[in-house]
């Protein structure tokens, strides 16, 4: 797994918080609709097993003006077992169909 730096959580943090405050509503997890996220984790050389698999299920969410954020849920998870702040943003902006 890649090592944090500190500043770069505090970045992913922010645009976290940033998300937060763009949702307009907690997005239910999506069934098949997170392969994106998925195979950035993977290409990002972590490991892709059950816990990243969940992380990725929360969908991104859309904006009326078309650009995805990363649902917070999935950022969350992800960061919580050991992916990297800035991965796990792009890896969860990439969880749609």
């Amino acid at each position: 797994m890649k090592s944090m730096k500190a500043g770069r959580l505090v970045a992913a943090a922010g645009i976290a918080a940033a998300a937060i405050a763009a949702q307009i509503g907690m997005a239910s997890p999506a069934a098949a609709m997170y392969s994106g996220c998925l195979n950035y984790v993977k290409s990002e050389g972590y490991i892709v097993g059950p816990k990243v698999y969940d992380a990725c299920s929360y969908q991104a969410i859309k904006m009326v003006t078309g650009v995805w954020y990363p649902n917070t849920n999935c950022v969350s998870r992800l960061i919580n077992i050991g992916v990297e702040g800035s991965d796990a943003m792009a890896a969860c902006q990439r969880a749609h169909g």
